[in-house]
């Protein structure tokens, strides 16, 4: 009996020592989080303190935040657009190529459709021949569009074929003295740095008369003919035109 009464003593001991603990903890807690609401509160109005003081004094930065949704918007139309605009699979070949087509409909592809041709050098239909005996020294380039034949200085010139003198005289772009004649069927040639001109606009020439002759006219570091050909006003390869030997 009197173990029992020990007991039961140090239990309400015990029970009367955790209440006010349970309740200063309690109380503890509460305090933290008040005051750790308050530290989160001040911190972000602080943050917001800041934030409006450097937009403030950097109008760069509102311009940036101005300009950010509009390249939202931006963007999201581009990924619309390009959606579609997704291309689908070939409906037409050329040459074997495959040929994408925006993709406007759910059908089904249709057959594929195959176009073929080829493109050829033009051949005249004259008998043409080089202008002089030399040797090439430049040939036809996207930055050249011409054959350089290099000869003496005084050379006769004669014409690739039959045609009529189109122009005749200087010109301020380089070529110096030249020569276009008109060969009929849209074929052009021209011939530049010509040093004498024989010929003038209307007359009728054949690859047995002259021109002129190789001179140094306009920019030029040697005596040479500077031939060009046109197809149609389009300056071509004269190695489509010309022989393959002089």
């Amino acid at each position: 009996m009197k173990q029992i009464k020990v007991r039961l003593s140090k239990a309400l001991r015990l029970k009367a020592v955790k209440k006010p603990v349970r309740k200063a903890l309690k109380m503890t807690i509460r305090y933290g989080l008040k005051l750790k609401r308050k530290g989160v509160r001040k911190l972000f109005i602080q943050a917001v303190a800041l934030i409006k003081s450097q937009l403030a004094i950097r109008p760069r930065i509102r311009l940036i935040l101005r300009a950010i949704p509009a390249l939202a918007v931006a963007f999201i139309l581009a990924n619309q657009a390009v959606a579609y605009l997704e291309p689908k699979k070939a409906e037409i070949k050329i040459n074997g190529q495959n040929i994408l087509v925006a993709d406007k409909t759910d059908e089904s592809a249709k057959d594929a459709v195959e176009v073929s041709f080829t493109v050829a050098s033009r051949r005249s239909p004259f008998d043409f021949k080089y202008p002089v005996d030399g040797h090439l020294t430049q040939g036809y380039r996207a930055y050249h569009p011409a054959f350089d034949i290099a000869t003496a200085y005084g050379t006769p010139i004669k014409p690739l074929g039959t045609g009529k003198v189109e122009f005749a005289g200087s010109v301020p772009d380089g070529k110096g003295n030249i020569v276009i004649v008109d060969h009929g069927d849209n074929l052009k040639s021209l011939y530049a740095h010509m040093g004498n001109i024989n010929v003038a606009v209307g007359n009728e020439v054949n690859p047995e008369m002259t021109l002129g002759t190789v001179g140094m006219t306009g920019h030029t570091t040697g005596p040479h003919v500077h031939l060009e050909i046109y197809d149609k006003g389009v300056a071509v390869n004269p190695g489509s035109i010309l022989p393959e030997t002089n």
